[in-house]
């Protein structure tokens, strides 16, 4: 009898490992959050927050660098994908299971540099002639929940796209978040040729794990409570603070 039960927990140990190397944990680039540093090494807040947690669960899922529009799209369709990092929003909360917050969020607007534009609101931004976003990331979305009329947007691609867009003055402004521009205006050959407004916040958020609707509730479940444990242990807070 004590074989049989040594033989089903070993079975079902080892249906649990299998089940988790089948995830699919999938990022897009977006610093300081997610991005590659000065030697090429993956890093981040999300990054080392999604590490601790995966050593938490015994995880060895690989953190797999996608564009956000495949990212999402797998994500949709896929049993076992997730992705991070993820803005929640009133029209992405039913379409996943989520797992967060894992850090706050917070964008600004970017222009071309020596742009005259001068801005004190996020109303008087409403006024400008040309906001250049991109289709279901998430700054498009808020910006269209917040009432903006004068998007360009770009189809499909990465957002980064609406840098070269900004320097040609084929937009007039740029949401994204102020690390993120930085960092992808000098990744680009940009450096120097945009600048953020940063008097105010577009809109604040906080960012997610997402998993598919399909996944199981207690993978789910294992990951929101090694977030936990590491909020209340201040790994969490440790990790955040050196990157401000």
């Amino acid at each position: 009898m004590k074989k049989i039960l040594l033989l089903v927990c070993f079975l079902l140990l080892g249906a649990t490992i299998y089940a988790e190397e089948k995830i699919n944990l999938m990022a897009e680039l977006l610093p300081p959050y997610q991005y590659y540093n000065e030697n090429k090494v993956l890093t981040g807040i999300s990054i080392e927050i999604i590490n601790k947690l995966k050593t938490e669960i015994n995880s060895t899922v690989p953190i797999k660098i996608v564009p956000w529009s495949r990212g999402l799209k797998i994500t949709k369709k896929k049993k076992n994908s997730a992705l991070f990092s993820m803005l929640k929003t009133p029209d992405r909360e039913k379409l996943f299971k989520w797992v967060g917050p894992l850090v706050e969020f917070s964008v600004v607007f970017f222009k071309k540099k020596g742009s005259p534009i001068v801005l004190n609101s996020v109303e008087d931004a409403k006024k400008i002639k040309r906001i250049g976003v991109t289709k279901n990331v998430a700054n498009h979305e808020m910006l269209m929940a917040m009432g903006f009329k004068n998007l360009d947007v770009i189809q499909s691609g990465a957002d980064e796209k609406n840098i070269k867009k900004l320097v040609k003055g084929r937009i007039d402004l740029w949401p994204t978040t102020y690390f993120g521009g930085l960092y992808n205006a000098k990744r680009l050959g940009y450096e120097g040729q945009i600048e953020p407004i940063t008097c105010f916040s577009v809109f604040e958020g906080h960012l997610y794990l997402v998993f598919n609707l399909e996944t199981a509730d207690d993978t789910v479940s294992k990951w929101q409570a090694a977030l936990e444990g590491l909020r209340l242990n201040g790994t969490l807070e440790k990790i955040i603070s050196k990157y401000h």
